[in-house]
């Protein structure tokens, strides 16, 4: 069974009141709230928001988009497109300071090129910049999830998909994005906000 690591919904809804693609850098976290647990348990439960790495990986001011297909685990996202590449923080994921506390941007970054490198072939990349969080509490996949976004600059346009899940669209000007219809909840969030 996959443990994935979580905060409480409380300490979210304390630090950030809104929903929706919200341009804060400053961790929202608390240590001291951090907990691993299952994620058959945490899918369900509103208690709980998990913490999803949501990597937006562009070149040259184009951004890169994909359509999750039927093969995917997660039914509910089922041919949606998306431009957030990422997924949940596995507990082998975890990374420390040497005092042995959890050093959580490390431990969100592991993650997020673990998936990256599952999911994707691309060259490199250049820079990463944190743009902030994402939250939308209008359905119940977002009411437990958390997006932590950041943007990450390739090296080059090529980019393309290691696993049947995605189908990668390509890079589009964030104009061309807005043209795209079925998109997921938290990417169009981002794409009005960028």
């Amino acid at each position: 069974m996959q443990h994935i690591i979580c905060t409480a919904s409380s300490i979210v809804e304390n630090a950030l009141s809104a929903n929706g693609f919200i341009q804060i850098t400053d961790s929202i976290f608390d240590l001291n709230q951090i907990w691993i647990g299952p994620r058959p348990h945490l899918e369900e439960d509103e208690q709980f928001k998990q913490i999803i790495p949501y990597v937006i990986l562009s070149y040259q001011g184009k951004i890169a988009a994909y359509q999750r297909t039927k093969k995917g685990g997660e039914n509910r996202l089922h041919n949606l497109k998306s431009i957030g590449f990422g997924g949940h923080i596995d507990a082998f994921d975890l990374a420390y300071h040497d005092d042995g506390t959890i050093d959580l941007d490390k431990t969100i970054e592991t993650s997020a090129h673990r998936e990256i490198d599952e999911e994707l072939n691309i060259s490199g990349i250049s820079s990463k910049t944190q743009l902030g969080y994402i939250i939308d509490n209008s359905n119940p996949v977002g009411r437990v999830h958390i997006g932590v976004v950041e943007r990450w600059e390739l090296t080059s346009s090529q980019i393309s998909s290691n696993e049947e899940e995605i189908k990668v669209l390509g890079l589009f000007e964030p104009e061309e994005l807005l043209q795209i219809e079925d998109m997921e909840n938290w990417s169009e969030h981002i794409i009005k906000g960028l």
